[in-house]
C-alpha cells in the first residue's frame, strides 16, 4: 500500500491527514495507545468510547504466547480481539532493546504480522541508544539489511495489503539520520517512523529530537505518514506535530497510572498533590482527588489511565483545530511555557540562524492563515511567515511614487490618503510594511507586546532605503505625530528630513485605488501582476469600511466574449435551477447598465488575501501563461473534470510553479496551456509533486470549453 495517505489541512510541518488502513480511515495527528496483550490496563471498549480508531500492540509478545498466538491465528487479530478498526504492531524491538535479544528472526515476525492481518506492521529494526558513530552505523546498516529482506522476500511490496513501517534510526546524529533515510526509502514502505528516542523522551532531551525530526522530514518525501515511536505526554503532542510527526505511541497514559501520575496538557502532577482536578473529563468530574487515593490500586490505576487517554485525546482534538484555524504554532508558545526543554526546542526552531529549519517550514508552511497573528515570545519575531514577508517585500513592493515618507503605525493613520508620497510604515515585528497592502495577510490583524522600534527593525528599514533609492526614490521623509520622536528615527536611519507638510503631490481617488489594487496583485502574486489592470474600482465593506471587492472598468472585447459572457451564462444557468428569475437581457443587465465594469477579485475577510475571479484568472494566465507563475497543469485525463469544477488531484498534475504555497490561489492550466480553472492551493508544491494521492487543490471555477 504505497499511497495510504493524503493532507487534509496545514500549518507549520504539521498536517491533518487521513491514513487509508484495511480497516478503516484513521484521521491523523493521532496517539496510538499501546496495548499490554496480557495486562490491558484499559479495554478496548474503553478505546472505543474515547474515539480512538488505532491501537498499537506487540506482535512479539502474542507471538511468544503459544495460546494468543493460536487464537490470533486462527481468528485474526481484528477477529481475537474484537475490534473491527485499525490495529498496528510492533515486531519486539522494545524487548530487543531492553533484553539485548530476542526469539524470533525478522522474516518469522513480518510472516506473522502478514498473517493475522494488522493493518500497519513494523520490521523487526534494531533500536540504538548509545555508542560512537561508527557502532551506531553498524545497527542502521542491520536495519537496512532486513527491510531489504522484507522486500525481497515479498512482504514489503507496492501492492502489499499492511501498510510496512520503515524505521528511521540515528537520532541525534545529522549524518546517520541522513543516511538511515536514504537507505530505508529504496524500498516501498507506506508509513516511516522515527525510533531510538526512549531515553532523550526520558532525560527531556526535546532539543535533539526536534533537530532529528528537521533532518528527516527535509529529507523524507511529503507523501509519507511518519511515526513516533514513545512519545506520550500531551505537553509534547502539538510541538511533535509541529515539526511534522502524524502519529505516535506510548504506554506512558498507564506507567504513569501506575505510579498514581496525572498527565494535563501543562505538565504531570502526583496524585497525592492535588486537591482539585484542572480538568473536566468524566473520571475527573466523577471523583476527587481524595476519592482515586483511597481506591483499590487497580481500580485507581485503571480510573488514572482512562484521565489521562481522555487528556491525550483531548489535546489531539486542540491541534487539529488549531492546524484548521492556522494558529498551531501559537498553541506550542503556549506548551513552551510549561517546561523550559519544550521552551528551548521551539526557541531553537526559530533561531534566525537555523536556517535548516525556516527552509523546511518556509515550503511548508501554509502563505496565508485564516487567523490574524499573534505574537507572545521574542523568538517569534522570527515566525516562518514572518521571515518570508521580510525576505518577499523587496521584490514584492510596488514602488510608485519618487516620494516616500517612512512614518510610525500613529503618524501613518494621521497622513492623508491621497498623499503623492508612498507612505512605508516602520513596524516592530515586519520591519516596514507598505500602506497599500497593510490589510493583506499576514500584515493584517497581528498582535504583539512590541511597541518600540528595535535595532533589528532600523537596520532592515536602512537596507531598504538603499534599495528604494536604487529604484529611483529620490525624496525620502520621516513622520510622527510627534516631531521630536520623527527626528530621533530620521537620525537613527541617516534619513535628513522629516515630513512637515512639504508639497509631496496630490492623488485623485481613481489613482489611490488603482495603486492600491496594483499592490496587493504585486503582493500577492509577484512582479508584473500589478500590469493586468489599469483602471479599478473598489467596493468597501459598509460595516468595517475596508475593501471587499475589486472591479475592472477596462474591459476589452476579447475579454467581453471568452470571460464575461460565459460567467453570465453561468450565472444564469444556476438561477434557472435554483427557480430565481432570470433578466430578460442578463448581458446589458449584468455589464452595460453596471457601468461596462465587472468583478476582478474579492479581498477574503478570512485569509486576508485576493481570491480571483474568472477575468482576473484570465488576466493573469495572459500574462503569465509560459511561465506558470502561481500555475499548475495537469494532464488530458483530468481535464474534463476540472472543466466541470471538481477537486484537483495531485495525482493529475503535470508541471506547476514550485513557489506555490498551502491557500495561495493558483490558476490550472491543460496540456495545451488553455486556462480551464483557478482555486486555492490545499498543499505546497513540493507536496504536490510528491503525492499520488489526494486533493491538491480546491477548485473555485472551471472554464467550459468553447
Amino acid at each position: 500500500m504505497p499511497h495510504v495517505f493524503e493532507i487534509v489541512a496545514k500549518d507549520g510541518a504539521g498536517r491533518v491527514g487521513k491514513l487509508h488502513t484495511s480497516h478503516g480511515v484513521v484521521e491523523t495527528p493521532a496517539f496510538v495507545p499501546v496495548i499490554n496483550p496480557h495486562l490491558p490496563v484499559v479495554s478496548l471498549d474503553d478505546l472505543k468510547k474515547l474515539g480512538f480508531d488505532l491501537f498499537i500492540t506487540n506482535a512479539y509478545l502474542i507471538y511468544k504466547d503459544e495460546k494468543l498466538r493460536e487464537l490470533v491465528l486462527r481468528k485474526g487479530i481484528h477477529g481475537a480481539f474484537n475490534w473491527d478498526k485499525a490495529i498496528m504492531t510492533d515486531s519486539g524491538a522494545f524487548q530487543l532493546m531492553v533484553y539485548g535479544d530476542v526469539e524470533v528472526s525478522n522474516l518469522e515476525i513480518i510472516d506473522f504480522q502478514s498473517k493475522i492481518g494488522v493493518d500497519i506492521g513494523v520490521i523487526l529494526d534494531i533500536p540504538i541508544y548509545k555508542g560512537s558513530i561508527d557502532y551506531r552505523k553498524r545497527f542502521i546498516d542491520e536495519t537496512i539489511r532486513r527491510a531489504k529482506e522484507a522486500y525481497e522476500a515479498g512482504y514489503v511490496t507496492e501492492d502489499s495489503k499492511t501498510i510496512w513501517v520503515g524505521p528511521i534510526h540515528g537520532v541525534p546524529y545529522p549524518s546517520l539520520l541522513e543516511y538511515s533515510v536514504e537507505h530505508m526509502t529504496k524500498y516501498p514502505f507506506s508509513m516511516y517512523a522515527v525510533g531510538s528516542i526512549v531515553p532523550l523522551m526520558e532525560s527531556y532531551q526535546l532539543i535533539q529530537l526536534i533537530k532529528s525530526a528537521v533532518i528527516v522530514k527535509s529529507r523524507l518525501p511529503t507523501n509519507y505518514p511518519v511515526h513516533l515511536f514513545g512519545a506520550g505526554h500531551p505537553a509534547m503532542f502539538a510541538l511533535f506535530v509541529l515539526v511534522g510527526f502524524d502519529t505516535f505511541d506510548s504506554a506512558a497514559y498507564a506507567l504513569y497510572a501506575k505510579d498514581n501520575r496525572y498527565l494535563t496538557p501543562y505538565g504531570t502532577y502526583h496524585l497525592k498533590e492535588l486537591r482539585y482536578f484542572p480538568c473536566d473529563c468524566p473520571i475527573c468530574t466523577t471523583y476527587t482527588p481524595q476519592e482515586l487515593l483511597s481506591m483499590d490500586s487497580m481500580h485507581r490505576q485503571h480510573l488514572l489511565a482512562m484521565h489521562n487517554l481522555y487528556v491525550a485525546q483531548a489535546e489531539i482534538r486542540r491541534i487539529k483545530q488549531a492546524i484548521h484555524e492556522g494558529t498551531l504554532w501559537q498553541l506550542v508558545a503556549k506548551r513552551a511555557s510549561s517546561h523550559p526543554e519544550i521552551a528551548r526546542a521551539y526557541k531553537w526552531l526559530l533561531d534566525k540562524r537555523n536556517l535548516r529549519a525556516y527552509n523546511l517550514f518556509e515550503e511548508l508552511e501554509p502563505a496565508f492563515k485564516n487567523r490574524g497573528l499573534m505574537i507572545t515570545r521574542d523568538e517569534e519575531l522570527y515566525l516562518p511567515v514572518v521571515r518570508r514577508y521580510r525576505d518577499r517585500i523587496f521584490e514584492r513592493i510596488l514602488i510608485w511614487s519618487d516620494k516616500v515618507i517612512i512614518s510610525t503605525p500613529e503618524g501613518s493613520n494621521d497622513l492623508p490618503s491621497l498623499l503623492g508620497a508612498q507612505v512605508l510604515i516602520i513596524n516592530p515585528v515586519f520591519y516596514i510594511i507598505p500602506r497599500e497592502i497593510r490589510n493583506a495577510y499576514p500584515l493584517f490583524q497581528h498582535m504583539s507586546p512590541y511597541t518600540g522600534i528595535n535595532e533589528n527593525a532600523l537596520e532592515f528599514v536602512r537596507k531598504f532605503i538603499e534599495y528604494l533609492m536604487e529604484k529611483g526614490v529620490e525624496e525620502i521623509y520621516v513622520y510622527d505625530t510627534r516631531e521630536d520622536n520623527a527626528r530621533k528615527i530620521a537620525e537613527k536611519l541617516g534619513v535628513s528630513e522629516i515630513y512637515e507638510g512639504q508639497d509631496v503631490g496630490i492623488l485623485s481617488q481613481e489613482k489611490e485605488e488603482l495603486l492600491r489594487v496594483k499592490a496587493f496583485l504585486r503582493y500577492q502574486f509577484g512582479p508584473g501582476a500589478e500590469d493586468v489592470i489599469e483602471k479599478a474600482e473598489i467596493e468597501y465593506s459598509p460595516s468595517t469600511g475596508r475593501p471587499r471587492k475589486i472591479f475592472a472598468a477596462d474591459i476589452t472585447q476579447e475579454e467581453i466574449e471568452n470571460v464575461i459572457i460565459p460567467e453570465i451564462e453561468k450565472h444564469v444557468e444556476k438561477r434557472k435551477k435554483l427557480g430565481k428569475p432570470v433578466p430578460e437581457d442578463p448581458f446589458k443587465e449584468m455589464f452595460i447598465e453596471k457601468g461596462r465594469i465587472w468583478l476582478l477579485a474579492a479581498i477574503a475577510p478570512t485569509y486576508f488575501k485576493l481570491v480571483p475571479h474568472p477575468l482576473l484568472a484570465y488576466r493573469m494566465w495572459k500574462k503569465f501563461r509560459d511561465e506558470l507563475r502561481y500555475t499548475v497543469v495537469v494532464n488530458k485525463e483530468a481535464e474534463p473534470f476540472v472543466r466541470a469544477g471538481r477537486t484537483i488531484f495531485s495525482k493529475f498534475i503535470i508541471e506547476l510553479d514550485d513557489n506555490i504555497r498551502a491557500n495561495d490561489e493558483v490558476f490550472v492550466l491543460n496540456e495545451e496551456k488553455d486556462l480551464i480553472a483557478y482555486g486555492r492551493a490545499i498543499i505546497s508544491a513540493r507536496e504536490m509533486r510528491d503525492f499520488k494521492r489526494g486533493a491538491a487543490i480546491e477548485n473555485r471555477w472551471g472554464f467550459r470549453e468553447r
